[in-house]
């Protein structure tokens, strides 16, 4: 398990390294989420202990908005990008996602996380998106 801003470090290294996608806050924001339910697919565990919540536009994580909001709709820099985490089956986690979701948009994303049960359920409810539901959907889905 990494620290969720680790982990979106490294997105934000892999967006310039491989394939070199480009990656806003939003986006950012839309792989987390992606990469915490197939952590839970792929490793049984969540790749990060933070959770997220039910905006407009999709699972958000309060942390990760407030370190990145500066950036608005523009790519990410570079320079806030890492390279290295401690925890190496998070890195594979992380970087199969990004080769999977990194050649999509923003808002091909937005559509894809509108259409799953976690925020559907948490956005009409007005509640907070549980890594006990985003392990439940992804493992009866993708078992």
């Amino acid at each position: 398990m990494v620290d969720i801003l680790d982990a979106a470090r490294y997105f934000v290294f892999l967006s310039y390294g491989r394939k070199q996608y480009s990656l806003t806050p939003l986006k950012l924001q839309k792989i987390l989420y992606l990469a915490q339910g197939w952590s839970y697919v792929w490793d049984n565990h969540a790749a990060f202990p933070d959770e997220f919540e039910a905006w407009q536009y999709g699972p958000v994580n309060e942390k990760v908005y407030e370190e990145f909001k500066r950036y608005g709709r523009s790519e990410i820099p570079e320079r806030e990008g890492i390279g290295f985490l401690r925890d190496f089956e998070v890195t594979e986690t992380l970087t199969a996602i990004w080769d999977e979701y990194g050649k999509k948009t923003a808002y091909d994303l937005v559509e894809l996380t509108h259409q799953q049960k976690p925020w559907r359920d948490a956005y009409s409810q007005g509640t907070k998106i549980t890594n006990n539901s985003i392990k439940k959907y992804f493992q009866s889905t993708y078992f």
